[in-house]
């Protein structure tokens, strides 16, 4: 059964879920009500265990004088500290007027107290490109995180993993992948050594399947997972070959949250289904981001909206929300008749 939950009122979004050693869920997410065209800060609220009674947490990133921070990759270091990079705009009028930096903040006490540096020792390729989805452990004290460069509207972005081998300190090597457009994409590293991510395109805005092989040393495209107008998209595993797959429906009309599933570590993939509809009166939802909350398959998502019909006051607003479910629920044999025919489909 599912159960929706309010992070933040009047806040736009693109939330970011990590999962503490201790088990209680931080979000981190942009408070202002725009999609970026406002001043505002990322921030962090906290959770239980189980994905309930969120509060307010800390300010994870401040804005700068007449700008916002509005982009973030957030994870784990492996001596347990949390890291964001963040980037955003200076912005006037309502429009973007310069990029406003690409920082890294850390706390050393679950997300209670920052520390920001704004100029953090990253490679110079990337030191205005902007940093999304999660920061992942790779190997000892290695760490990776993804950050993409738009070149406008209907053009093909860039997009960068970029490498640690101090676990945060100094990210010392950018590698581009996803060839000829990717932009934002989220990593998730499997127990072979593959690491896949999640990549959106920007010229039609679907979701593709990018590859890392630690054979080869060299990334490969794997092939489309959503429609267009699907995306972004977050990865979890779940266990040693099953993933997840969680993302933005964008599509005037069907405005939701969909899920694809594999069950061998991103080779094939169920058919899709739906989670959750915003309803044809929301314009700008999605960006969700899943966590793993027990080994019975009950997960949370976060994701925002501009409009929530389940609620009977004030529905047209902008919140970040989130949604506690169980995929038991949706692989019963009757459900899952419905929304497939049991087979895998591959890429």
């Amino acid at each position: 059964m599912t159960r929706l939950s309010v992070i933040a009122t009047n806040a736009c979004g693109w939330p970011n879920l990590t999962k503490l050693k201790n088990g209680q869920i931080l979000c981190t997410y942009f408070n202002a009500p725009s999609h970026g065209l406002m001043e505002g800060d990322l921030v962090c609220s906290i959770s239980d265990r189980w994905g309930q009674n969120w509060r307010k947490r800390s300010i994870v990133a401040p804005r700068p004088t007449g700008g916002n921070r509005m982009h973030l990759s957030v994870g784990l270091a492996h001596n347990g500290d949390l890291l964001c990079f963040s980037s955003g705009f200076f912005v006037k009028d309502k429009r973007f007027t310069g990029f406003s930096g690409h920082w890294l903040s850390r706390s050393k006490n679950r997300g209670k107290t920052w520390k920001v540096d704004s100029s953090p020792q990253i490679p110079k390729a990337i030191r205005r490109s902007i940093p999304f989805g999660r920061i992942i452990q790779s190997g000892e004290k290695q760490l990776a995180y993804t950050s993409y460069r738009s070149q406008g509207k209907g053009n093909p972005s860039e997009t960068w993993i970029v490498l640690s081998n101090d676990d945060g300190h100094t990210w010392t090597k950018s590698l581009k992948f996803g060839a000829n457009d990717s932009n934002e994409a989220t990593l998730c590293e499997l127990s072979d050594g593959r690491v896949l991510a999640a990549t959106r395109s920007h010229v039609d805005h679907h979701v593709k399947l990018c590859e890392f092989s630690p054979d080869s040393k060299k990334w490969k495209e794997r092939g489309a997972l959503t429609l267009p107008m699907q995306h972004p998209a977050d990865l979890t595993r779940l266990s040693e070959s099953c993933l997840l797959l969680t993302y933005g429906i964008r599509n005037r009309g069907l405005m939701g949250i969909g899920v694809r599933l594999s069950i061998d570590g991103g080779l094939t993939w169920r058919p899709p289904w739906v989670i959750h509809q915003f309803g044809e009166k929301a314009k700008d939802i999605g960006y969700p981001s899943t966590v793993s909350l027990d080994r019975r398959g009950t997960l949370l998502t976060a994701f925002y909206t501009d409009f929530e019909p389940t609620f009977k006051v004030n529905p047209d607003r902008y919140r970040v929300l989130s949604m506690r479910w169980s995929l038991q629920d949706w692989l019963h044999p009757s459900i899952l008749g419905s929304i497939s025919d049991g087979r895998q489909l591959k890429l």
